[in-house]
């Protein structure tokens, strides 16, 4: 039968042939995470899979020239399976291995193959996708959904282009939202609203209500209002409506810098091992999906 995988969460029977060779019909490597490797020639990856409890190993080895886990895939990159360059090996060893048997140029020398298993026909299909961004600014991406639409990209509360879970400056007065947020109240957990009004700091690009916008309260320009105090009170300027400043222009400072999750699910199919096993039921069968975060940079505080 022919049955598609969401993931290796697949049954596992060895038994041995009259002849000796081994018979493997479908693979089970559950709850064991999808590796990558750079492989030794040029261009070369190795995905893999280690199953410590009964030492066996599948990985994948191919060459491509576009194959990134950080960069999205419009459409799955499709490979086929060969003997010299793209190939699938299942094996099992007399030990235990580790990330080193794949990604060390000189393996361990104690590592023993009991048996091993190649494809020698089908193809892959690689699909990197963004599953997850975000602004990392101490508000879930999902909680910046402030139309409530389910729809992130038409929120922006600054008219800057910039949706508000992918910016660290949500209402562009040159003050990170996460440096916003505390409102140093003991046991009061709700954003900081400096004048009361119902808007947090965060949203409102007049903190304190004096009719100078936050971002213009910034008496050196240098684009950070945070270091900017009255000498008398040593408060800062933007914070305190009695302060006597003479408002400046200061354009906002960009910066959707974020946190980027990409995800890339390998997949093979019409799969056909060597002589060694020809009762190999899972034809078409995925190895899974590997997940990479890429953090955020913080530019200005």
């Amino acid at each position: 039968m022919k049955k598609l995988f969401s993931s290796l969460f697949l049954l596992l029977f060895l038994t041995s042939c009259d002849d000796g060779d081994l018979v493997i019909t479908s693979f089970e490597f559950d709850d064991v995470d999808l590796q990558l490797c750079k492989g030794a020639k040029p261009n070369e990856f190795v995905f893999f899979k280690i199953n410590k409890t009964i030492n066996e190993t599948i990985s994948y080895s191919f060459i491509s020239e576009t194959f990134s886990d950080v960069t999205v895939t419009s459409t799955p990159i499709s490979i086929d399976l060969s003997e010299d360059s793209n190939n699938l090996i299942y094996r099992s060893f007399n030990i235990p291995v580790t990330i080193d048997y794949f990604c060390s140029n000189i393996p361990p020398s104690e590592i023993i193959i009991v048996e091993e298993l190649n494809g020698i026909t089908g193809t892959s299909e690689i699909l990197t996708e963004i599953i997850t961004e975000d602004d990392d600014d101490g508000i879930p991406a999902e909680q910046e959904d402030l139309n409530g639409n389910g729809n992130l990209e038409d929120d922006d509360t600054d008219g800057d282009g910039i949706p508000n879970y992918k910016d660290q400056d949500d209402d562009n007065d040159n003050i990170l939202t996460s440096v916003e947020l505390p409102n140093d109240i003991p046991d009061n957990d709700n954003p900081r609203d400096t004048d009361e009004d119902g808007i947090p700091d965060y949203l409102e690009e007049d903190d304190d209500n004096d009719g100078i916008l936050t971002r213009n309260e910034d008496a050196d320009e240098n684009g950070n209002p945070r270091d900017d105090r009255d000498a008398v009170s040593g408060k800062l300027f933007y914070l305190d409506a009695a302060s006597t400043n003479v408002a400046v222009a200061v354009d906002p400072v960009l910066d959707n810098t974020i946190k980027t999750t990409f995800r890339t699910t390998v997949s093979i199919n019409d799969l056909v091992f060597d002589g060694n096993n020809q009762n190999f039921e899972d034809k078409n069968f995925s190895f899974g999906f590997r997940d990479v975060t890429i953090p955020k940079t913080t530019k200005k505080e």
